[in-house]
């Protein structure tokens, strides 16, 4: 091992490389390579969120009907004519800012009749359901915004005006007289 000169050398056993090597050498440094690898998840999060978004997947598209809910549903002028009050009595509660009452009004028999008539306007008229479904998403989306997303009221009474008179057309499509 002695006689070998490339084996003797201090740079070949030693981590130090020769200076005149590290001129010609130019390193990224480690800050440039995660933001580049950063921006290449973002462009792969966006385009996924595009994606999905623009192929109707993901749950949110009115492509197909809202998924059955549980609860007391009838679907009948009757059902029609409680689900149109449940709804004025909403919009009251959203005219008075009381968000507590309106969310809870709204959440249970009443979000489960608007989940559970979709499949029935489909059959019937399928651009009335894409505008139930279209106001569906509207409200909930209003009712229960991503945090961080300021809750307006006012807002909110437009949304369940809006539902509730999707309603009533979808009572009347459905062959049931107009609630009122």
């Amino acid at each position: 091992m002695l006689n070998n000169p490339a084996l003797s050398s201090p740079t070949y056993l030693s981590r130090r490389r020769s200076r005149r090597s590290a001129q010609y050498q130019y390193r990224v440094p480690d800050w440039v390579w995660g933001v580049g690898l950063g921006f290449v998840a973002l462009l792969l999060g966006g385009g996924f969120f595009l994606f999905t978004n623009l192929s109707g997947g993901g749950g949110g598209g009115c492509g197909k009907a809202l998924p059955r809910l549980p609860g007391n549903v009838q679907v009948n002028a009757q059902g029609f004519q409680q689900e149109d009050d449940s709804m004025t009595l909403v919009i009251d509660y959203l005219n008075r800012s009381d968000l507590d009452n309106a969310f809870s009004n709204f959440y249970g028999d009443t979000h489960a009749f608007t989940h559970n008539i979709d499949p029935d306007i489909r059959g019937v008229n399928e651009e009335k359901a894409k505008s139930l479904c279209e106001a569906v998403l509207d409200i909930e989306g209003k009712l229960d915004p991503p945090p961080g997303t300021p809750r307006s009221p006012a807002a909110m009474a437009t949304s369940a005006t809006k539902l509730r008179d999707q309603l009533r057309d979808v009572a009347v499509a459905l062959g049931y007289p107009r609630p009122e």
